[in-house]
């Protein structure tokens, strides 16, 4: 899946499918430490077609750039663009939308998205499939929403600048900007026939990375988890003591809208609920096969619970919400998850850009693949736009009634298609 992002988000070696960073997030992978090393790429054979087979065929490239020097009717760019575009069709050559090369000048966005503090426009996006970046959420009372900004717009220009191409960590680096400066975003949004421009005034925005409350006349505890960054477990451990402290019926972890963020803080997370067990298996291409664990040292492995899920959650939160419907530790509510189920390693380079490949997959503890596919709610509820402009929200009254009634909620029904005359 493309994942999601804010415009000025979390990245490095993650598990994300979003991304935060305009005041924006992105998503799309797990957090890893770079090895000391990587095994150098081997040199490509001098004949050009001995190396066609298994590498680059360079001769074949510097005969495309002297014809296209010598002539090409224009003036030709500077080298470093177009070694930035040779780069770019590489790694667009894979069919990987979690691959990606970041140029240099974007590049730095990476190193800020660590924090949850940040001047832009308050709003999360996503890559999508066949291209393009999604917003997925807005925050509330950022510029985004009291712009006009809605989930599910899609991004066509930042500024009049086309993001076609553009990985969702670059349109953040676009969007992003001082706090009072204004930029200017084109839409394009499903029930409206053009593209159009809202013009928003960016802002200083803090996003609360855990949110809690009493719902159901107080007789049942909520939690939200915006992102497994560093300080995932430790918030998330300690507003939930205190919540448990008000001896609640029941528990419910909203996951909804959260990209992911690192593999170890979702590992802790998940300790927090699961009994001790495999909690992830990670594969790279050659079939070795690394597994991660949970203990049994969680102060809420035994609580009724509801896990609230919708298609932006991703990545390290498909992770936990799989492995806690693997081993039927919750009632899963809500809508199909993003289905992001690959591993990324981000590697500096040289002229200052970032390469992030795909070194491997993950499974659920019973093995299940979810790349392309997500997890599937025990129980489907959808929630509209109007939904959320209107202030209603099925999904979490479907969880408070479960955990209340054991009330399941209705199932989903079908579109149905008016037979023709």
């Amino acid at each position: 899946m493309a994942l999601l992002g804010l415009l000025g988000v979390f990245t490095g070696g993650l598990i994300f499918v979003a991304g935060l960073g305009v005041g924006v997030a992105t998503s799309g992978g797990f957090t890893f430490t770079a090895p000391s090393s990587v095994e150098p790429l081997s040199a490509p054979a001098a004949d050009a077609e001995q190396s066609r087979p298994s590498g680059v065929d360079t001769a074949l490239m510097n005969d495309v750039l002297r014809r296209l020097r010598s002539q090409w009717y224009g003036e030709m760019p500077e080298g470093d663009k177009l070694t930035d575009g040779a780069i770019r069709g590489m790694v667009a050559a894979l069919g990987d939308p979690f691959t990606a090369y970041v140029e240099p000048r974007y590049a730095r966005i990476l190193e800020d998205d660590a924090s949850s503090t940040f001047e832009g426009i308050g709003a999360t996006l996503r890559q999508v499939t066949g291209g393009g970046v999604q917003i997925v959420r807005t925050f509330d009372g950022a510029p985004a929403q009291k712009g006009g900004v809605l989930p599910g717009d899609l991004i066509e220009a930042v500024d009049g600048t086309p993001v076609s191409g553009l990985s969702t960590y670059e349109v953040a680096a676009l969007v992003r900007g001082p706090k009072g400066t204004t930029v200017t975003l084109t839409l394009r949004r499903a029930d409206v026939p053009k593209p159009f421009d809202l013009s928003l005034v960016r802002d200083r925005i803090n996003i609360p990375l855990v949110t809690s409350k009493m719902v159901g006349d107080g007789k049942i505890a909520y939690i939200s988890l915006f992102d497994f960054s560093a300080q995932a477990n430790s918030q998330l451990t300690a507003q939930l003591r205190e919540l448990l402290r008000k001896n609640p019926k029941g528990l419910i972890l909203d996951l909804r809208d959260n990209p992911g963020g690192l593999l170890s803080q979702a590992v802790e997370v998940g300790d927090i609920f699961l009994r001790d067990g495999v909690f992830i298996i990670q594969r790279d291409s050659k079939g070795n096969e690394e597994r991660k664990s949970t203990t049994n040292r969680g102060i809420a492995q035994d609580i009724p619970m509801v896990v609230l899920v919708n298609g932006a959650s991703a990545s390290a939160a498909e992770v936990l919400a799989g492995a806690i419907q693997d081993y039927n530790r919750a009632t899963i509510i809500g809508e199909q998850t993003f289905g992001k189920g690959s591993v990324q390693l981000p590697q500096s380079l040289p002229n200052g850009g970032q390469l992030r490949i795909t070194i491997q997959r993950w499974y659920t503890p019973k093995n299940r693949a979810i790349h392309e596919v997500g997890i599937k709610p025990d129980f489907t509820v959808p929630m509209t736009n109007a939904d959320t402009l209107q202030g209603r929200d099925p999904q979490l009254d479907a969880a408070v009634d479960y955990l209340l009634s054991g009330k399941e909620p209705a199932p989903t029904p079908f579109p149905t298609v008016p037979p023709r005359p």
